[in-house]
């Protein structure tokens, strides 16, 4: 590991030129990837905005004295039919982190709908969208157990769960993480262990400027490469770029800076093994082009039917400027599902998702229409 940080430390703060660091990384890309640069046509179905944690720079949860609630039955396939109609492959099922441990009204609300549990209620609307529509639900419900994660992957091809930092320093009063009760380290890695013992493919990364110094970078780094290679079920890394936020305790935090971002990134692609997608979100960045060639192979997912719950401020790029401004770095802009070719095989989906997903791709693993 000292190795490792050494060369990670050297490659983000070192004395090579940014440029020179980003053919290294692109050029791996191009053999890992080749031309092609993905992201997934989604729909947000934001089944609950409660949550027992509130974190320091989200807007998303709401208390219930806030508006926070859950959608019913019908919105979330009202929801669904919209963005099937709309042409998405994904729907990413947004929440907090079991409400109606932390709230009375989330408990109340779930019995209102017939379940006991967020999880419970989750996987219902996951099995409805998935049996009704030719959309795949991709949930991002927080830490998950053994059990619970055997009964996403009945309904859906894969999850999400963001590592964001390994600094344990984020956990101090009017830090962003101060008392939350899911956002430690070792809970999250566990829930990860967890989709390896399942065999069901995960998306994880790092929320970029939680932390302040060039030491919890590069550990941060350095730590997640670790991850991916010793988690198989792995399967993309988001690099996301904080962005301050009004109305949250680090509305003041700065931002981190172009030049930092571009080589965290193409540090991390030089390091990770060779099937890691790396995705890097194309509407928190003023312009997405600086980082086409940068060592990413995805923008994850995009919606041309919903705002980013998560990050409502900033707006979806424009798919043909993305489509012409991809072009123009010799690469071509694909349509992808929430599953990524590589994991398309039967020791990591059920039958029934297996079935579902073949009927939809073409023999590279894409949908059939991705180049539309």
């Amino acid at each position: 590991m000292r190795e490792l940080r050494r060369n990670i430390h050297d490659s983000i703060f070192g004395s090579e030129p940014t440029e020179d660091l980003l053919t290294k990384a692109f050029d791996r890309k191009k053999s890992n990837f080749g031309n092609t640069i993905t992201y997934s046509p989604k729909v947000f179905i934001p089944l609950t905005t409660m949550c027992r944690d509130s974190c320091g720079y989200c807007t998303f949860v709401k208390s219930p004295n806030e508006g926070g609630t859950y959608l019913n039955e019908d919105e979330v396939i009202s929801i669904a039919g919209a963005g099937e109609e709309a042409g998405c492959y994904e729907a990413l099922f947004t929440l907090g982190d079991k409400p109606e441990l932390k709230w009375d009204y989330a408990l109340t609300q779930l019995k209102l709908l017939g379940f006991s549990s967020t999880h419970d209620y989750l996987v219902s609307s996951m099995q409805k969208v998935n049996e009704t529509f030719t959309l795949f639900p991709h949930a991002n419900p927080g830490l998950m157990s053994f059990k619970e994660i055997k009964e996403l992957k009945k309904y859906s091809p894969s999850g999400g769960l963001m590592i964001e930092t390994f600094s344990k320093n984020i956990y101090d009063k009017g830090q962003p993480h101060y008392k939350t009760q899911t956002k430690f380290i070792d809970l999250r890695i566990k829930s990860l262990e967890n989709a390896l013992q399942a065999m069901y493919p995960v998306t994880t990364g790092l929320l970029l400027g939680l932390t302040s110094t060039a030491d919890e970078v590069v550990d941060d780094v350095t730590n997640l490469i670790l991850l991916i290679q010793n988690n198989k079920a792995i399967q993309e890394v988001i690099l996301q770029n904080f962005r301050a936020k009004k109305n949250t305790i680090m509305k003041n935090n700065s931002e981190i800076t172009n030049d930092l971002f571009l080589r965290i990134i193409a540090t991390t692609r030089i390091y990770s093994p060779s099937h890691i997608s790396i995705q890097v979100p194309p509407n928190l960045s003023p312009d997405i082009t600086l980082f086409l060639m940068s060592g990413i192979n995805d923008l994850g997912g995009i919606s041309p039917l919903t705002i980013d719950w998560v990050n409502p401020d900033h707006l979806w790029p424009n798919i043909n400027k993305l489509k012409n401004d991809t072009s123009a770095t010799g690469q071509v802009l694909k349509k992808r599902l929430p599953v990524y070719p590589e994991y398309i095989k039967k020791e990591w989906l059920n039958d029934e998702i297996f079935e579902k997903v073949n009927n939809i791709i073409d023999t590279d693993g894409y949908p059939k229409d991705s180049n539309e």
